[in-house]
Order: C-alpha cells, then structure tokens, then sequence
C-alpha cells in the first residue's frame, strides 16, 4: 500500500512539475469562416499543449477583431488573420509579423452548365460574384483578370455577396459568373449545375510563375511577445505543423471536431474535411514570402492600403527552426 501511495504521489508531483513548467501564451482566431476550423483543431486536439505551452483561447466574431485583439496585446499570436489585412499592418508598421502562411484561397471560377463563357477571357464585360472590396479573394481575382488575360476592372463587374447568394444570383441569370470555394461546390456543385472554368490557386501560380498557393490566412504574432519568447513561438509553430498534417490524416476525426466544435452538420463537416489538403498548409518558405509580397503589390496598386510592405513585415527564422523539428 505504501509503495502505490509513493507512486501516486510521484506520479501527482510529475505532473504538476509537467504543467508549472508549460509556457502561456494566448491564441486568438475568427469563430467562422476557414480559419475556424483549423482554430478548433488546434484547440481540442490539444495540439499547443503536447509541445508545452498553456494556450488561453480568445475568439472573435470577425475576421477584422483579429488584427484588432493583436494590436490592443489581448493576444500574442493570431492563428489565421486575413493576408490582405495582416499586409496592411506591415504597410501600417505595426509591431507585428507574419510567421506563417495557413490558409490557401481555394476557389474556382465557375459559370452555369450551359453558358457560352469558355475561359476567363470571356468575361469582359460579364459580371462576376465574388467577396466585397477590400478582401482577399477581391483582389485576387482583379490581379488574375488583369496579369493572366488582360482584363482591367473597367471590362467587368465584381459583383459582392456571400456564396449562397451569389449561387442564388447565378441560377436567376443576375450574374454570368462567380468565385465559388472547392467546400462549396462540393455540397452545391451537382445540384447548381455549374462548370468550372479554372481555379485560383492554379491562375495565381500562372501570374506568379511559381509553385506557391495564393494565401487567404497568415499566423501573425506580436512583435515584443516573440523577442521576449522565441521558443514559444517555435513550439507554436511546430503544434500548428503537425496539427495540419494530422488533419490532413485524419478527416473522420476532423468531421467530428468540426461537427461538435462548430455545430456543423454532420454532413457538411464530412465535406469540409475532405477538403482538408485544398485549404490548410503550413509553410513560410522563400517561394511563400515571395507570392505575399507579389500579394501586397498587387493590394497597393489597387488602393487597399498606402505604402510599401517589405521582407520586414515577415519573421521567417521561426519556421525554419520549427521545420528543423518536425523534418518533412
């Protein structure tokens, strides 16, 4: 009895050892949209936790509250603020970098079945669905028009909507085209009767001539936290790393995660998860920094944010190191 109680404590002892020992750090993301998902896989598999930090979660009801809880310090890492406005902070100097790109814009031109239009040429002057001015995927699709076909902003419309409107919008013939994600078409595709035209990710590695995806979503940390906490910010990294990869694995467990975390469907959380590989990455690589500095141009020229952003704006040295851990 006495040897089982002495292990007891031994063991108890460890572990409150094991947990003084984790390091904080606070963590925020956007409760919708993409970057949720990778939020809550994250959180409840407990991803942050198994390299030694102790995460305090923060999450806000808009994409913009993000960048916002980073600036006032109410967080030191965001998980995946939007690119456009994670550039703005760097254009801004603001006392934040980008350490990581997440999240991929996946989408697709798409027209009805039985439209005319052949290839994206074909939109001048057609109107085109897409997410409201000073988004990504806005300008995103105004530099593919223009540096892969030529198609200045004054040869179509960009007409502003969520996706189920513009789906709506489409089938009444009120728009001839329209920017829809792959998670989407996966649920609505065959029933919308639409045919894709091409993607955004293969038309931005067309403009870029290069093998990196168009970014939707960075990791961004506060500047001052990670001078004082590199290793955490490391270990961040190396969590977000293999919290990707497991996705990647493991779309059952994701679906249930997503099912029970984000109250989605059963249904829609299956789609969603094998979707995994077409939305989540984690690199920031000398090809990633390169397409979100062509990214920033691209935003400047089209008047979204005043100045210039620069390899300042990013802190590659902690992937790298992170990368060093978890190989390839």
């Amino acid at each position: 009895m006495r040897l089982l109680r002495g292990l007891f404590l031994a063991v108890a002892a460890l572990a409150l050892a094991t947990a003084s020992q984790a390091q904080d750090v606070r963590v925020g993301y956007w409760s919708t949209g993409a970057s949720a998902a990778i939020g809550i896989v994250l959180q409840q598999g407990k991803f942050l936790e198994a390299e030694g930090l102790r995460p305090t979660w923060t999450t806000v009801n808009k994409l913009a509250e993000v960048n916002r809880a980073l600036i006032s310090k109410s967080i030191d890492i965001a998980v995946a603020g939007g690119t456009l406005p994670s550039l703005r902070l760097g254009a801004e100097h603001v006392p934040a970098k980008i350490i990581l790109s997440n999240l991929i814009a996946d989408a697709n031109f798409v027209v009805p079945e039985n439209s005319a239009i052949k290839s994206l040429a074909d939109l001048k002057d057609k109107k085109i669905g897409s997410t409201p001015p000073g988004s990504t995927m806005h300008a995103l699709v105004g530099a593919i028009l223009d540096g892969n076909y030529g198609l200045k902003t004054s040869d179509y419309q960009q007409v502003p909507s969520g996706e189920a409107q513009l789906l709506t919008f489409m089938d009444r013939g009120d728009i001839d085209a329209a920017v829809i994600r792959t998670i989407t078409l996966r649920t609505f595709a065959q029933k919308a009767k639409l045919r894709t035209l091409s993607t955004v990710p293969d038309e931005w590695k067309k403009l870029m001539k290069a093998d990196s995806p168009p970014v939707l979503g960075v990791a961004v940390v506060d500047t001052g936290f990670a001078a004082k906490n590199p290793n955490i910010v490391v270990k961040y990294i190396v969590a977000n790393i293999k919290a990707t990869r497991w996705g990647a694995e493991n779309p059952e467990k994701v679906a249930d995660m997503l099912q029970h975390g984000l109250q989605m469907k059963e249904s829609d959380a299956r789609d969603f998860a094998a979707t995994w590989k077409n939305t989540y990455f984690a690199s920031f690589t000398d090809a990633d920094m390169d397409s979100l500095l062509k990214m920033a141009d691209v935003f400047k020229q089209g008047g979204d944010f005043p100045g210039t952003v620069t390899k300042d704006v990013f802190m590659p040295e902690f992937f790298q190191k992170a990368k060093a851990i978890v190989g390839k």
